[in-house]
């Protein structure tokens, strides 16, 4: 096991860091709506190819086709990178920081303080961050391409598959970050209780939960709509589901594909978080949607749904 290049023992949950692609999306969205930057129901441009830095940072779409206007919910829905390019840009050019520090108040960046299990911090890039990590000055300099591509959840950000159940968990419970727990409490031999891990909140997202409502009805849409990217995997499925799907480029040119979310989308009671490591696509075949598919098979346990 200790020499199978898969890493069987590994902990991916807490220890494995993943670009997050597309499902980093959702706070994106929550700080453009936080700070005013983009009102929701206006509708965006979406073309193959974004050029709103010049065509020096020209960034493509992960659809061939330009798509016109569309809103939020269409755009988180059909995961349009274009659209969302031109949100990173927007708070970008008020504040570098701003997106950085919206997504650390999701919980990213930073260890979660789960208890008994070693975890690792990921990264969430910014202009300081750049600063202190590289040594040749044109290295450490933000530029666009760092706003806009932290955006999308490409670019230097890193999490954990905890740290993005966690902020699944914060979008549905109206922004509270929770530390998550394994243990609730410690009995002795004689069935006394002993110690008991209380519920313990770790952190405020930097959202309103009339922002909040907006975004979960646009993870939704990306289930619910026929054109969502992860419609297919839960078609027929008995609960609704809200989610985001994400395609991370990796260095072997094979993809990682997530899905994160929570069920029920009315009353939830569960979030999570699922990533297939490299996954080798193929025509009409994503490694997002195989993270989905994998995601319905574990809510369709929860919830006795064969």
């Amino acid at each position: 096991y200790s020499a199978d290049p898969n890493k069987p023992l590994f902990n991916r949950a807490t220890f494995g860091q993943y670009a997050t692609g597309s499902s980093f999306k959702p706070i994106t969205a929550a700080s453009a709506l936080r700070e005013g930057l983009y009102k929701y129901g206006d509708k965006l441009d979406c073309p193959s190819k974004w050029t709103g830095y010049g065509p020096q940072w020209a960034q493509l779409n992960h659809e061939t086709s330009d798509l016109g206007l569309i809103d939020m919910r269409t755009a988180m829905a059909r995961s349009c990178n274009s659209f969302f390019y031109e949100l990173g840009k927007r708070l970008n050019d008020r504040d570098p920081d701003l997106l950085p520090n919206a997504a650390k108040s999701f919980g990213l960046g930073k260890a979660t303080d789960i208890d008994y299990v070693l975890e690792a911090e990921g990264i969430v890039p910014s202009p300081a961050w750049k600063q202190q990590r590289f040594t040749s000055p044109g290295d450490k300099v933000w530029n666009p391409g760092d706003a806009t591509n932290l955006a999308i959840g490409q670019g230097f950000m890193l999490a954990t598959p905890l740290q993005m159940a966690n902020y699944a968990s914060a979008i549905a419970n109206d922004g509270i970050v929770w530390k998550p727990r394994l243990v609730i409490e410690i009995r002795d031999r004689s069935g006394a209780t002993v110690r008991k891990l209380e519920k313990t909140q770790a952190g405020q997202a930097n959202a309103k939960n009339t922002e909040l409502s907006l975004i979960r009805d646009a993870m939704r849409a990306v289930v619910a709509d026929p054109d969502g990217t992860v419609y297919f995997p839960f078609l027929g499925f008995g609960v609704p589901v809200a989610g985001k799907s994400g395609t991370a480029e990796t260095p072997s040119g094979d993809p990682n594909g997530w899905f994160i979310g929570f069920a029920s989308f009315d009353a939830p009671s569960v979030a999570f978080a699922a990533v297939y490591e490299q996954y080798k696509e193929g025509p009409g075949v994503h490694a997002s949607q195989v993270a989905g598919t994998a995601a319905r098979a574990v809510l369709g346990a929860k919830f006795g749904i064969k």
